[in-house]
């Protein structure tokens, strides 16, 4: 009897250092990632370099979590287009967050989709960070891709994520209780929160928006710096910031001019050897070339 008891209990707790085993593999990106079966995704400067990508995506979501609802579109057709501002001509692809209520930004919690060609796309709720934790406001290019991420430093998932800001990112947050959060701050440390269909759509729209010569537009001014870099043709506009409309335009232009209140906005990977001159290529708004494989690094403290 007592060998019996001894082999039952080595039994358990084989079974109990495999399960931390695995929690912990998963934690860290092991084979088998943090959910069964699909593996965690790092940070990829190129949409095509990601396990998530798919060229054949059908666009045109229309499924959504309970109980999740589009608002009226019709608000949106009532707001400044960005597709009209002759700055953003090189850009295919427009998002314009609003995290306040304002009559040029929009309502609050809500995020706006043009496409070139098309016009207003979508009209979407969104949660952005909470206070102490406020997303970035300004003019931002897509930095890097990871279709299955996972959040260091929340212990969380960060599925379809689309890195714009140091750690921040357009991302579905795979919690259907957050579901009910949209349309307010209320949960997330500074990534702006979709819902899980919508994410996926955005991870698709941004990634196929197009990659090549653009003219960068500063973060802080919302205007053409004069220069011209390689990067996704979509730009990703959070505001309350410096407006783009025509009233701005001079006050901008002269800031610019002076070359002052630009600060140079990097994707920071661990370990990343830091350098005093950058390249052109290595501007705010451009993505270097692609890879011969994924990195392995992640972005730096990402966001949740």
């Amino acid at each position: 009897m007592p060998f019996i008891h001894f082999v039952l209990r080595r039994f358990v707790a084989f079974v109990l250092l495999g399960l931390m085993t695995h929690q912990v593999c998963a934690m860290n990106g092991g084979d088998a990632g943090p959910w069964e079966g699909f593996p965690r995704t790092q940070p990829n400067p190129r949409y095509e370099n990601d396990p998530g990508a798919d060229l054949h995506y059908s666009f045109g979501v229309t499924k959504a979590f309970t109980p999740y609802k589009d608002p009226n579109k019709a608000v949106a057709l009532t707001l400044p287009n960005p597709l009209e501002d002759a700055d953003f001509e090189t850009y295919n692809l427009i998002v314009v967050v609003s995290e306040v209520d304002d009559d040029f930004w929009g309502p609050a919690q809500t995020l706006r989709v043009y496409k070139r060609g098309t016009g207003l796309l979508y009209y979407w709720l969104v949660s952005t960070g909470m206070a102490g934790h406020e997303t970035a406001n300004g003019y931002f290019s897509p930095k890097a891709f990871s279709s299955r991420h996972w959040s260091h430093a929340y212990d969380a998932p960060m599925l379809w994520a689309v890195f714009f800001h140091g750690g921040m990112a357009l991302h579905s947050s795979l919690d259907r209780s957050s579901i009910a959060d949209m349309g307010k701050a209320a949960e997330s440390h500074g990534c702006i929160h979709e819902e899980d269909y919508r994410a996926e759509e955005m991870f698709h729209l941004i990634g196929q928006s197009g990659y090549g010569p653009v003219d960068q537009i500063g973060e802080l001014s919302g205007r053409k710096t004069g220069r011209t870099v390689t990067a996704y043709k979509a730009l990703i506009i959070v505001g309350p910031a410096t407006r783009w409309d025509a009233n701005n335009r001079s006050k901008a232009s002269a800031r610019q001019a002076s070359n002052e209140g630009e600060p140079e906005v990097r994707l920071i990977m661990p370990n990343e050897p830091s350098s005093p001159a950058e390249p052109a290529e290595a501007s705010p708004l451009s993505n270097p070339p692609a890879p011969s494989a994924s990195p392995s690094a992640d972005i730096q403290d990402p966001n949740f």
